[in-house]
């Protein structure tokens, strides 16, 4: 009778123990987990701000543009509109020449 209570005493030591050494492994599985977790969250927020940056840049750069476009039109017309008068007076002093 002794003998089985210490068998039975034993057996419950050793699957206490087994217990004990799996909740340890999932501990530590749970905490590998959660650090990958973390460094995933900070990996993605780096990177989300990092967009949100250059998503700002461009909409900049596109407000730089638009204004550069209508201060090239503007050099285009004047431009033009300077060539046109040369052209004119080309004309005149070929005329002028020419009488």
């Amino acid at each position: 009778m002794r003998v089985k209570f210490i068998v039975a005493l034993f057996l419950l030591v050793i699957a206490h123990l087994a217990q004990a050494k799996d909740v340890s492994a999932q501990q530590a599985g749970y905490n590998n987990a959660l650090q990958k977790m973390e460094e995933a969250e900070a990996e993605y927020k780096t990177d989300a701000q990092v967009v949100a940056d250059t998503e700002k840049l461009i909409e900049k750069k596109k407000k730089q543009l638009a204004e550069e476009q209508k201060k090239a039109e503007l050099s285009r017309k004047n431009y033009l509109d300077a060539k046109e008068k040369l052209d004119q007076a080309q004309t005149a002093l070929d005329k002028a020449w020419k009488e």
